[in-house]
């Protein structure tokens, strides 16, 4: 395929995002004439974004299977609830080849500036793209950007590490994206720095991969949760129910049908959050996360409403080690079971020693720590010298739009609807740049895709429904991006009316399906049975796949995480709703009502 001089849309990034919104604009989005087909174009040499080019070894998605892909593209049931990256990376080649992607697609080719024009005729965007030492230009009527958050890797200043002063013997490091295999780590004194999932990741791999010495360097704290509930001994029962926790939620009451003041209140998290962390106590001794002992947010943090939860809990038990100390009640009734230990471990003590984030590193190389902050006062692996042979810097990526003429959004901040569009401009998409507290992006950025396309081609109008979904995250946290994956998935169906209604599913589909769907977390496949972009393979998919997901549960799973939530969140919204009742036959009586015809009274005198 040669590069075009004119395209109807281009797309810029081929990971799981690129690949979905090529998918709709071929089968959704505006006609377009021949020889200006949708065209995407991706820097690398392969489709796969960040899983492709920035995994490693035994890395595996934190995310579900039934979560994270596309909403008529499924996994077979057979596979792992959480696949390798290497095979979600197949699955993705597999999604491209199944919906004839391929002939849109070009490979090693960047965009290296993006600016408007003066056109009349609707090819308002210029875009230089380079492939090697040649530059191509092209024109489009639409620009899709789904570079992807994770690119650029974010690379702290510290001082002896990598600014001044600098020690007479540099200190090797590397940033995460560079970190492929645990034989980068053996025979090594290891300082891992960051508390996401990354470094959860490679100080397990240290661990194993026979590392000398493992800190791990955390500013505040984080919140550990396993990617699945199981390993949980109560009264001699072993719990191993192997349920992935992003499908626990249920739409009914907690994203479905729920009243406005209930969302702007955020109730559903603080009681939710209020009800697991004593649920944690019972099952695990601790409230600060699932069997977490170090490490922990401050108390007025800890909860999925302020942070990200931690989805990989392998380090876990190496972290816990010297903190670990469950009372002889929990030894008793309740407690978390951790997994054996390989056998080249068995005879020695692994542990991973909890830091702050160091200050500096001095001339011998000796990272420096600050004391640990008030809440984590009972660590004490900063009083220990640490002197790395290798530092592995898990913190993160900082996205970049110097290529982002004038005119352009400079990122998703900047995009006023849903953090997908702008509204002096609806012909700019930046789709996949909002993160899930829990859940995960690709099936985000399918809904982001089909609300940008319903914008563009005006099918419905701009959404102004408050947006209760952003997480409250500390005004000095590096990351603001952050959404509720389920309030977020329902808030954009709603707005291009793909929201299920429960009298027409029963109508359409019967009982089984509507039942599915009211105890069913918010998957994607759930917005295909009804709205715009339905689809005929959605019933089988919710018959099958996604009632397995509820099935799992069992009944007393069922009750604990569906009807009991739904009954209460029922209870709640209906009380809303009666009180807002009242609050409109009691306005004209206390004059409010009176107030407003009088004032736009006044405005019909004036006009």
């Amino acid at each position: 395929m040669s590069f075009p001089e004119r395209t109807s849309t281009l797309i810029i990034g081929g990971g799981p995002s690129g690949l979905v919104s090529l998918k709709y604009v071929l089968e959704y989005g505006p006609a377009f004439e021949p020889g200006e087909e949708p065209l995407l174009i991706e820097a690398e040499s392969e489709i796969g974004g960040t899983l492709r080019w920035r995994g490693y070894e035994n890395a595996e998605l934190v995310s579900s299977k039934q979560l994270t892909c596309f909403s008529d593209f499924r996994y077979p049931l057979e596979a792992p609830d959480h696949p390798s990256l290497p095979n979600y990376v197949e699955y993705l080649h597999s999604y491209a080849e199944h919906f004839k992607l391929l002939p849109h697609i070009q490979l090693d080719t960047r965009c290296i500036s993006l600016s408007l024009t003066t056109s009349t005729d609707g090819y308002k965007h210029h875009a230089i793209l380079r492939r090697g030492e040649d530059t191509f230009h092209v024109l489009s009527k639409r620009v899709i950007i789904t570079t992807g958050l994770h690119v650029t890797p974010n690379i702290p200043a510290i001082p002896g590490l990598n600014s001044a002063p600098l020690p007479s013997e540099p200190i090797k490091y590397i940033h995460s994206s560079s970190y492929k295999s645990r034989s980068q780590l053996k025979g090594k004194n290891v300082l891992i720095l960051g508390a996401g999932e990354t470094s959860m990741d490679v100080g397990n791999e240290a661990i194993l991969g026979g590392a000398s010495s493992v800190f791990m360097g955390v500013r505040t704290g984080f919140l550990s949760f396993p990617k699945v509930l199981n390993n949980f001994r109560v009264l001699g029962t072993t719990f191993d129910g192997n349920l992935p926790i992003d499908g626990l939620i249920t739409n009914l009451f907690e994203t479905a049908y729920v009243h406005p003041w209930v969302s702007a209140s955020h109730l559903r998290w603080f009681v939710s959050d209020f009800v697991i962390r004593r649920v944690l106590w019972v099952l695990t001794g601790t409230q600060a996360g699932c069997n977490q002992w170090a490490g922990e947010l401050p108390p007025e943090r800890q909860g999925r409403a302020y942070v990200f939860l931690n989805k990989s809990a392998k380090a876990m038990q190496f972290i816990n080690r010297p903190y670990h100390k469950l009372s002889w009640i929990h030894r008793l009734f309740a407690h978390y079971i951790d997994p054996p230990l390989p056998s080249q471990l068995a005879n020695a003590d692994p542990t991973i020693h909890l830091v702050p984030f160091p200050k500096s590193f001095d001339d011998t190389g000796k990272a420096v720590f600050p004391e640990p902050p008030k809440h984590r006062n009972k660590e004490t692996g900063w009083k220990m010298e640490c002197r790395p042979d290798l530092v592995v810097l898990c913190t993160g990526y900082k996205q970049e739009w110097e290529w982002l003429g004038p005119g352009y959004p400079q990122g998703p901040d900047e995009c006023d609807i849903r953090g997908v569009c702008a509204s002096k401009d609806l012909s700019v998409g930046f789709i996949g740049f909002l993160r899930p507290g829990v859940g995960a992006i690709p099936p985000m950025a399918e809904s982001q895709i089909q609300l940008f396309l319903s914008l563009t081609q005006g099918r419905i109008p701009i959404p102004t429904t408050p947006e209760n979904y952003h997480l409250l995250h500390s005004a000095t946290s590096r990351i603001q991006y952050g959404v509720d994956y389920s309030t977020y998935m329902a808030t954009l169906a709603r707005d291009v009316g793909s929201a299920p209604d429960l009298k027409e599913l029963w109508k359409e589909y019967g009982w089984f399906v509507l039942f599915v769907y009211c105890f069913g977390a918010a998957f994607p496949t759930f917005y295909r049975l009804t709205g715009p972009y339905k689809s005929d393979k959605a019933p089988e998919i919710v018959k099958t796949e996604l009632w397995e997901t509820i099935k799992r549960r069992g009944i007393i799973g069922n009750i604990f995480m569906g009807v009991i939530p739904m009954a209460f969140y029922a209870i709640v919204n209906l009380c809303a709703y009666v009180l807002e009742g009242l609050w409109i036959l009691a306005k004209p009586i206390l004059g409010y009502g009176h107030s407003q015809s009088s004032i736009e009274g006044e405005k019909l005198k004036m006009d």
